[in-house]
């Protein structure tokens, strides 16, 4: 006979249907699962019964773990200590105390690409430059993916913006202005969104 000691039931699958069903397979294979920390046998007739309980209480946990969570991320990003606010992106830096803060020569590179793009350079067009100048990307390869340049030339950061849970209509969203300093004005931003 084959055994299989998992140490409990939470950590065996992530909802009930999965567990009763990988349950059910071990048992056609005849292989005997035992919780460890509940002490369940699955050969024991009321084992499927007693861990679909205990699957359904992790399960309920977890939704509310969850819920919590993020209902403190929104409580934070209310009341503006959300360190969401200053999540670093190209063109930033931390300070000491964790706020945003210039990084010039990044900075500098962030300015030429909203230029470029509204001198009429295509994201193609983008990449072949920064290419050609040698400018390595915001994760420091050689060459730029369209998505980091999608990325810079969308992200409101760049005129001291930031807006969290912007994609959650049920819920609402926060918007911080004057967030940090911008790299660039709002209106070289509001010209490189129309053309896009």
């Amino acid at each position: 006979m084959n055994l299989v000691i998992t140490k409990s039931v939470s950590r065996f699958c992530r909802d009930t249907v999965e567990a009763i069903e990988a349950i059910r397979l071990f048992k056609e294979h005849k292989v005997q699962l035992i919780f460890d920390q509940e002490n369940i046998d699955t050969f024991k007739d009321d084992g499927e019964l007693i861990i679909s309980i205990y699957e359904s209480v992790a399960q309920a946990d977890n939704a509310s773990r969850s819920k919590n969570i993020k209902m403190g991320h929104r409580h934070r990003a209310m009341d503006s200590t959300s360190k969401l606010y200053h999540r670093k992106c190209y063109g930033y830096d931390h300070d000491e105390e964790g706020y945003l803060v210039i990084n010039e020569e990044q900075a500098a590179v962030v300015r030429q690409i909203f230029d470029w793009y509204l001198e009429g350079y295509s994201i193609v067009g983008l990449i072949k430059l920064l290419e050609e100048r040698q400018i390595p990307s915001p994760r420091g390869k050689a060459t730029w993916s369209k998505r980091a340049l999608e990325t810079v030339l969308s992200n409101e950061k760049y005129i001291g913006k930031v807006h969290l849970f912007k994609d959650n209509d049920e819920e609402g969203s926060y918007v911080s202005n004057d967030n940090h300093s911008a790299i660039i004005t709002e209106y070289i931003f509001d010209e490189v969104q129309e053309e896009k």
